[in-house]
């Protein structure tokens, strides 16, 4: 009897540690991007690249359209440059152009959510 509960036990905490190491591959902390905020009062905009990248079938160059991997704000700054719109334009012209593609999220909220 003990040795089944013993059996039964180990055979959970296997389980969960198998979970545990899938979660953490999947949504690893360098995998969760903040885009910071840009001028507006909404709160910065949390995703995970992993889900936008592999469930979307998105390649680089969908969202890095430079072909180089980089930050937006290395290209795109907090004012219009000459020719290359400022920050928040390009993440919303960028992530909410896909957005209305695939039926994405829309509205100001759905996007920009608190982090508890």
């Amino acid at each position: 009897m003990i040795k089944k509960i013993i059996n039964n036990y180990l055979s959970t905490v296997i389980v969960f540690v198998m979970l545990l190491l899938i979660c953490s591959a999947l949504y690893s902390i360098n995998d969760i991007i903040v885009l910071p905020k840009v001028g507006h009062l909404e709160p910065p905009v949390t995703f995970t690249h992993g889900l936008h990248s592999k469930n979307y079938g998105l390649k680089c160059i969908d969202c890095h359209h430079t072909g180089k991997i980089i930050k937006c704000s290395s290209c795109h700054k907090r004012q219009d440059q000459v020719a290359v719109i400022n920050l928040k334009g390009a993440y919303h012209q960028q992530c909410l152009g896909c957005h209305r593609k695939i039926s994405g999220p829309l509205g100001c909220s759905r996007c920009h959510k608190m982090i508890k």
